[in-house]
């Protein structure tokens, strides 16, 4: 049975750092659909959605096209694969919804959170230029999530403040794909 997880939270939350923790020799660039790249894993049998560019300071899905959804519909549709992605242009309840219909899948939606102390930290520490508007409607995309009664089973929260934190998300996803 394979397995999809969608990690979110806020912006700074860590989410692509620990993807890129994740993310180790054994993968590789691929297109599995036109205009989606992602990066494979044959050893876990995985791919993550998105570009992971070195010296980029935004990954993952917030790389892709605006207009991705549709592709990334047809890719979950075409692969029984593990899928693991993070990052806004997938974060949300119409394409969540899709997740669910899935046969023969494990859906997660891990959701991250830290401190505001934290979250301005990491801001100013990586230079980041968001607005207050593009950050509060952030909080309430995944606000949504968090409230919407179809998604309760699915979602597990964890805190993301520290390397040890981090050590515990990793090992949890991983744990997850080896299923």
């Amino acid at each position: 049975m394979r397995n999809i997880i969608a990690v979110s939270g806020r912006p700074g939350t860590g989410k692509t750092t620990l993807f890129r923790k994740i993310i180790d020799d054994s993968f590789v660039k691929v297109e599995p659909v036109k205009s989606l790249p992602c990066l494979y894993s044959e050893k876990l049998d995985l791919y993550i959605i998105g570009k992971y560019e070195d010296g980029e300071l935004f990954a993952g899905t917030d790389r892709l096209s605006m207009s991705i959804q549709p592709t990334a519909v047809e890719f979950v549709n075409s692969t029984k694969s593990n899928i693991l992605f993070e990052g806004d242009r997938l974060t949300n309840g119409k394409f969540y919804d899709f997740l669910l219909t899935q046969e023969n899948c494990n859906v997660e939606f891990i959701v991250l959170s830290a401190e505001n102390s934290t979250l301005e930290s990491r801001y100013s520490d990586r230079g980041s230029s968001q607005s207050d508007k593009f950050l509060k409607g952030r909080d309430t995309k995944i606000s949504n999530i968090l409230s919407n009664l179809d998604y309760m089973d699915y979602i597990k929260e964890f805190k993301n403040e520290s390397l040890s934190d981090q050590q515990i998300l990793l090992d949890y996803i991983i744990g997850k794909l080896k299923i």
